[in-house]
């Protein structure tokens, strides 16, 4: 049984006597140790969950993220509602995981859906 937050990077548990204090981003919030990871990169509070985890583990280097400092620019309504489905699922898979609460869920999802 998971208390308090988790890092959407690591996925360890914040706060607390045996966690860290945690940095919030737009997506979440990361221990220290993943926020000294991402720091260096510019506007890196924008960073997905998804691209978070694929810095922290290695998977791509910090100078490769590509940071989206806009969120739903201009763009075809069908691609649009494609890529606010993908990313709900992504969030959602980060719920069933144990990495973010439902109450994140669910804000996270009104804001996507503009609600």
């Amino acid at each position: 049984m998971s208390m308090g937050k988790t890092c959407i990077g690591c996925g360890k548990p914040m706060g607390g006597v045996l966690g860290a204090y945690g940095v919030k981003l737009f997506y979440g919030d990361v221990c220290l140790t993943c926020n000294k990871k991402l720091s260096p990169i510019p506007n890196s509070q924008f960073l997905t969950p998804t691209q978070i985890k694929d810095v922290i583990s290695g998977r791509v280097s910090a100078d490769e993220v590509e940071v989206s400092t806009t969120f739903g620019g201009p763009s075809d309504a069908h691609s649009k509602h494609s890529s606010t489905v993908e990313e709900i699922r992504q969030y959602k898979e980060l719920l069933d995981e144990g990495i973010i609460t439902q109450e994140e869920f669910d804000s996270v999802k009104k804001r996507l859906m503009n609600i």
